[in-house]
């Protein structure tokens, strides 16, 4: 397949957009070679008319739709700074909540061993022993259960958020490169499947044609 193959959907009739690879051989000896993305015209209840995009044109208008979500350089290192305070005070929540289920995972510990000692020395009777017991482990497991999901909640943003500043602060060298399946990539995590061909251009359709805001607009 090649590259925007599967990108892109009809914006006239809904079907999938497909390529094809065209050779133009000339009385010299030299051979062109061309690539064409178009409708792959496999709707049941029209005839669509869209017409096709030369593979060239598609790749620049590719390239300034992924240029309209990229972030300024100061811009990204004033969220980036942000966003390591945050960590860092995440990450002291997570410090002080352990320090605390700790400490209350070794006080269930000792319980559990007066527990099983006064069971021994036959102060307690089995099923008072068997009941409390059952109420401290079930007690021990939940703080466990707490403990290990509390980092993994408290950097739950934070780390999604840092993964998509590093993407965003790439997105102009992308645009301006020459690899196609990177800026494929970059626009499906963008666009989504709202990306469509349309008179022979690349848009960015949504519900009801509604444009989404470039990253720039809505840091303003």
């Amino acid at each position: 397949p090649l590259p925007f193959c599967g990108l892109l959907k009809c914006g006239t009739c809904g079907m999938g957009i497909t390529g094809e690879e065209k050779f133009k051989h000339q009385k010299n000896g030299k051979t062109h070679h061309y690539i064409y993305y178009r409708c792959t015209k496999k709707s049941k209840v029209m005839g669509c008319p869209e017409t096709f995009i030369r593979g060239e044109k598609l790749d620049h208008e590719i390239s300034a739709l992924l240029k309209k979500y990229s972030s300024k350089e100061d811009w990204t290192r004033k969220l980036m700074t942000m966003l390591d305070v945050d960590k860092q005070e995440a990450v002291q929540s997570y410090e002080s909540f352990a320090v605390a289920a700790k400490d209350k995972i070794a006080k269930i510990k000792t319980k559990l061993q007066i527990l099983l000692d006064g069971h021994l020395d036959e102060a307690i009777d089995r099923d008072t022993y068997i009941k409390k017991k059952e109420q401290l482990l079930l007690e021990k497991k939940t703080i466990d259960e707490k403990l290990a999901n509390a980092e993994k909640d408290e950097l739950s943003l934070i780390e999604p958020a840092e993964a998509w500043m590093k993407e965003v602060e790439n997105l102009d060298t992308i645009a301006i490169g020459t690899d196609l399946l990177l800026k494929k990539v970059a626009a499906k995590k963008i666009f989504g499947s709202h990306l469509i061909l349309h008179n022979g251009h690349a848009r960015f359709k949504i519900q009801g044609d509604l444009k989404r805001p470039p990253l720039r607009a809505s840091l303003n």
